[in-house]
């Protein structure tokens, strides 16, 4: 399961310099379990998501997942991507769906058969999209968060962004991603600086 606290890191030369024992000491020091690590991008891999990466950080105690944005315009090579992730050792990966996936039911379908076909039904999957699903009905929700889609519903809980306070996002997201049936697991916001108690 995917419980527990994550540290996402988009570029690994940015986070601690890369230096994978500083990324480690930050996050026990934080008391996070998972490292998020962009492992790909449409059909393109990302070099810095690699085994020895995941083993590094599995040698420090944490979990590792990848993570990869997809577009929906090569739904096949987008999948071969998230296999891609598993294959470097990947303890799960997460689906960042959004804009360029509304209206693309066929596209998500094939992404996502694609993608179970490669790593079995069983393997974690996340899907981080829009928190308010009302605002996008055109999003195929119901394919990645369907039948042999994610497990876990991790919508991108980003308040300060929104316009809305921590209790108002929190409320609108559960209301509107129930119906889903997946564990939700929100990401909090930290770019733009919200306040501490936020």
């Amino acid at each position: 399961p995917m419980a527990g606290d994550g540290m996402w890191i988009w570029y690994l030369s940015r986070a601690q310099g890369g230096n994978v024992n500083r990324i480690a000491k930050q996050a026990h020091k934080r008391g996070i379990e998972y490292v998020l690590v962009k492992s790909g991008d449409a059909g393109h891999t990302w070099s810095q998501f690699s085994p020895s990466l995941v083993n590094a950080l599995h040698a420090r105690g944490l979990k590792v997942c990848g993570w990869q944005f997809v577009y929906g315009d090569n739904p096949k090579g987008e999948a071969k991507v998230g296999a891609a992730a598993m294959a470097r050792g990947a303890d799960c990966l997460v689906i960042d769906a959004e804009g360029h996936y509304e209206g693309e039911y066929p596209q998500a379908s094939t992404y996502m058969n694609k993608l179970r076909a490669m790593i079995g039904p069983d393997y974690p999957l996340a899907l981080a999209a829009f928190p308010y699903a009302d605002y996008h009905p055109a999003f195929p929700y119901s394919v990645f968060l369907g039948p042999g889609g994610a497990q876990y519903n991790a919508p991108q809980l980003y308040w300060k962004t929104i316009g809305d306070s921590v209790d108002e996002a929190f409320v609108h997201t559960w209301v509107w991603n129930r119906a889903y049936d997946r564990p939700i697991l929100p990401l909090g916001q930290v770019y733009l600086n919200p306040k501490g108690k936020q």
